[in-house]
Formats: C-alpha cells, sequence, structure tokens
C-alpha cells in the first residue's frame, strides 16, 4: 500500500521560503520526503562544469542544514533519476511526486518526460509548479503580462511551510550522505550559493550597494559590487523572482522623500526591475521553442556560414586573442564566474562577427563558465547577440571602443592580463603591446564586414522579411511595438562600418 508520501524532487530549487512544492504538500496533509539526484549524464553533458556542480553542492548542503534545524532531512543520490526513483519507490510506496518546473537544455527536458512517463506507470501523481511567470507548452505572447501579473505581482512570495516527516523517513535520509562525485576544484572566488546567502546578497543589494546600479553595472570594475548580484540565486533556484520582485518594491515605498539619495534609489532599483522582467520573457522563448540550443529562433539565419577556425577558437577560450578587453574578461569569466552584461555580449559579439565561431561551438565554454547559467537567458542572449534571431539590432561590439569607454585607467585588463602590468594605460589604448602578449589573431573591421554582409543579405531578402513577422508574433517583446509593424517591418540602417549599439532593457542577467 503506497504511503501518503509525497517525494519532493529538488532540481534548481534548493530552498524552503516560496516553495510551491512544500506548500501543497502542506495543503494536502501529506508526509514530506525531499529528493535530490546528482545524474551521470546531467553531469557529463557539454553545458555543466565543475562550477555548475558545486553551486548545486553548496545550494543542497544549505538546503539540508536549514531542514535538519526543523527536524528534517533530504534524501541525496548520485545516479540516474528513473533508475534511482525506483528504488526508492520499492524502499517507500509513495504516492505522489512534486517538483518545479525547469526550462533547461535538451537532456533535462527528455529526462522531465521519462520521469513523467514513470510516474504514470507507477501509479504516482506527478505534477509540476511553475516558479516564474513562464508558462509550461509556450504561451500566446500577447497574454505574458497577465501572467507576470498575476504569478509575481499579485502572489506574495510563500512562507516557510510545515513540513511532516516521520522519524522513520528522516532516520532514512539522514543516512543518506553527499555521493562521491567525479574530482572536481573549488575556487574561493567563486560566489557562494544558498538561500542564506541569496538573502543575505539581496539585503545587501537593498540596502547599501543598489544605489549604484544604475550606471554602475557596465564597467566591469564596479558590476562587481554595483550590480544585484542575484543571477547566480536566480539561476539556481536559491531564491524566486517573486521573492525579488516584491522585496524591491516594497524597497522603492520605503524611500524616504528626504534623503538626498532617493532619487538615485528609485531610478537604480525601477532599472534592475526592469531586467527582472526580462528573465522571464527570453525563458518563455525556450519554453515555447525547445530546439533553439540546436538552430538559430530564425530560420533564415540557420545556414550562416561560419569559419569555426579552432586556433581562433582556443585563443578566444583561453583569452589570448590580443584584444585586451577581450581576453581580460574571458579570463576573469574562468577565474570568476561572473561578469557584467556588456562584457559578456561584447565577447559573445567578438566570437561570432569577428572570429566567424559559430554561436552553437561557443555556447558549452561559456555555458560552463557562467556561474549564473541559466539555458533560457543563455541561448537566447547567444543568439541575440550573433545577431541570428532577425528581429533585433545586430551588435557588433568593438572592443577598443568598449575599453576606452568603460576601463580608461586600463586596471581591469592589468589585473587579468598580467602581460600588461608594467605597461601604462595610454600604452594599452593605443595598442603598444609587449613581446609577450600575443598579437591580435585578426584585424577587427575587415572582418567585421565580412560577417555583417551576410547578416544583412539574409536581412533584406524578402524571405528573411516574411519570417521575421511570424518570428515577432510569436516571440517578440510587447513593450516596443515600434520594433517591427506586422504589416510592413522597419527596416534597419545597415552601419558604413562596425558600430557600437547596446540596449539596456535587453541586459537580462539581472545582474
Amino acid at each position: 500500500m503506497k504511503k501518503r508520501l509525497a517525494v519532493i524532487w529538488v532540481k534548481r530549487d534548493a530552498r524552503l521560503a516560496d516553495n510551491a512544492c512544500f506548500a501543497e504538500a502542506d495543503k494536502l496533509g501529506l508526509e514530506v520526503l525531499p529528493f535530490f539526484c546528482f545524474e551521470p549524464s546531467v553531469l557529463a553533458a557539454t553545458d555543466t562544469s565543475d562550477m555548475h556542480i558545486h553551486a548545486q553542492w553548496q545550494a543542497l548542503k544549505g538546503l539540508r542544514q536549514a531542514l535538519r534545524k526543523i527536524k528534517a532531512d533530504i534524501v541525496i543520490a548520485h545516479g540516474e533519476i528513473i533508475g534511482k526513483l525506483t528504488k526508492l519507490h520499492d524502499q517507500v510506496p509513495f504516492s505522489h511526486l512534486f517538483a518545479h518546473e525547469e526550462i533547461g537544455n535538451n537532456i533535462t527536458f527528455q529526462r522531465d518526460k521519462a520521469v513523467a512517463k514513470w510516474c504514470l506507470e507507477n501509479g504516482v501523481e506527478y505534477r509540476e509548479f511553475p516558479q516564474s511567470s513562464v508558462r509550461r507548452a509556450g504561451v500566446n505572447r500577447d497574454k505574458l503580462q497577465q501572467l507576470w501579473q498575476s504569478r509575481i505581482i499579485d502572489t506574495k512570495p510563500l512562507p516557510i511551510m510545515k513540513i511532516r516527516q516521520g522519524e522513520d523517513i528522516r532516520s532514512m535520509a539522514a543516512k543518506t550522505a553527499f555521493p562521491k562525485l567525479p574530482q572536481f576544484t573549488f575556487n574561493r572566488l567563486w560566489q557562494p550559493v544558498s538561500e542564506a546567502d541569496a538573502h543575505s546578497t539581496l539585503s545587501d543589494f537593498l540596502n547599501h550597494r543598489g544605489c549604484w546600479y544604475r550606471g554602475g553595472i557596465s564597467s566591469p570594475n564596479t558590476a562587481f559590487t554595483a550590480g544585484s548580484r542575484l543571477s547566480v540565486h536566480l539561476a539556481w533556484g536559491t531564491i524566486t523572482t517573486r521573492q525579488v520582485w516584491h522585496a524591491v518594491r516594497n524597497r522603492i515605498s520605503n524611500l524616504e522623500p528626504d534623503d538626498s539619495q532617493s532619487g538615485r534609489w528609485k531610478q537604480s532599483l525601477n532599472a534592475f526591475l526592469s531586467r527582472l522582467h526580462w528573465r522571464d520573457h527570453f525563458t518563455q522563448r525556450l519554453e515555447s521553442e525547445p530546439d533553439l540550443e540546436f538552430r538559430s529562433l530564425h530560420p533564415c539565419y540557420r545556414d550562416l556560414r561560419y569559419e569555426n577556425n579552432e586556433h581562433l577558437h582556443s585563443a578566444w577560450r583561453e583569452g589570448m586573442t590580443g584584444y585586451p578587453m577581450v581576453d581580460a574578461v574571458m579570463r576573469c569569466l574562468k577565474a570568476t564566474g561572473f561578469m557584467n552584461f556588456r562584457m559578456r555580449a561584447m565577447v559573445v559579439s567578438f566570437a561570432c562577427h569577428i572570429l566567424h565561431l559559430d554561436w552553437r561551438l561557443i555556447h558549452p565554454h561559456l555555458a560552463c563558465v557562467f556561474r549564473d547559467y541559466d539555458p533560457g537567458i543563455h541561448l537566447n542572449q547567444l543568439q541575440m547577440q550573433a545577431g541570428v534571431v532577425g528581429m533585433n539590432v545586430i551588435r557588433v561590439y568593438n572592443p577598443a571602443k568598449q575599453l576606452a569607454d568603460w576601463d580608461s585607467n586600463c586596471r581591469f585588463v592589468k589585473h587579468w592580463l598580467p602581460e600588461l602590468k608594467n605597461h601604462t594605460a595610454k600604452q594599452i589604448l593605443n595598442d603598444e603591446m609587449p613581446a609577450n602578449y600575443p598579437a591580435r589573431v585578426v584585424p577587427f573591421a575587415e572582418r567585421a564586414k565580412l560577417m555583417t554582409n551576410q547578416l544583412y543579405a539574409i536581412r533584406k531578402s524578402a524571405e528573411a522579411r516574411e519570417a521575421t513577422k511570424t518570428v515577432y508574433l510569436a516571440h517578440g517583446s510587447r513593450k516596443n511595438e515600434k520594433l517591427i509593424r506586422p504589416k510592413r517591418p522597419k527596416r534597419t540602417p545597415r552601419p558604413s562600418s562596425p558600430t557600437l549599439f547596446d540596449s539596456l532593457e535587453e541586459d537580462t542577467n539581472a545582474e
């Protein structure tokens, strides 16, 4: 006979607060058994790194400590999910399996479908709960704002629920230790990931650092402190969008009018809320189009010609391109797992437009060095910065201009490029490099022109214009109707030379 027991399948949601799975179990009066599984197929995926394994390990450690404080525990397993669920069900025949909806890569998408099938075959009630405004199986784009309103704005975050867990279940869970995983290295520069760290980071942002968010997140010198640093917690689910949104709105409503900094605070926090909204906008695209991992959103850009030169790919990965701003960003990412949106966009643009590398080729490396890797954000931004979405301005970021604009004293590049530590900022800005720093692997302007010629030739074709209307109607933002008009797409003037284009509204990492 099945025990009235709900197994809570923990994935990217290692938290107690605002947890719909625990809330439903409490509502139904079910005993609860949290369960996490380190899956070899996920651990071995090309977009999984030590940085990610450590993030989940750390988040789970925090969750276990929190559960034990309320006399509960979690089962931690290592193996493929179906086999582990079968073994658990044989040991304690549970009646329900609850999980949050995960919008991940193809591996986790297929895994989730297999779990749903297993539950049906074994008489287990399987329910998934949203933890954002993203709707399963897609939704009419015109109605997304309604979901944001109802799920995020109009619904208060759930409190920590009562967890019913008998002594037998607790004892069984407590006996499961963290499994011996493939050897991986911890790095003290990686941002801590746990529910407690998430709330500490949010508090610090709202009470101290957030005042300088607007204007401070563009430079790599200031983004580490001016940014919210919540992207890693949103990505791994140690805090929810709803929790963050309500905390920020509460902070705005409590600003003191006579405070000399209240105006700056309000501008910064409103700018942050806008970016928070964009997260779900882009994640919905991946939920609606699960094959975004493998092909561009716009059909006419799927046969774009790339060189995919492995020497150039290696130089880009290792930060050895001869372009200081690109190299410093790539080395910083490898060490810390964090970089601000503008610099992330620059290295993608450089890889695709200047080195002529396919966005699918660079996807795994960037995913692995982003501690806040979130497939819904990552895959969409790769395609946007590569210029293959079709309904956005094509951006070619000039690394020399980014260096002059955002690191004019060369403090950032000298920190991450020790080869340049004895050079002056003037020498670096004038491209007067020492012998031990690599020469530029390719010329910038010539290579940019070759790629933008391809992109604009496709964009101007009649076939692409028709397809762009379809793509926009399915996936375009409704915040700016002038971007593309259904009857007559607005044409973007072709720049005479590679030009820097920036858009604040597409800064989606909620930095």
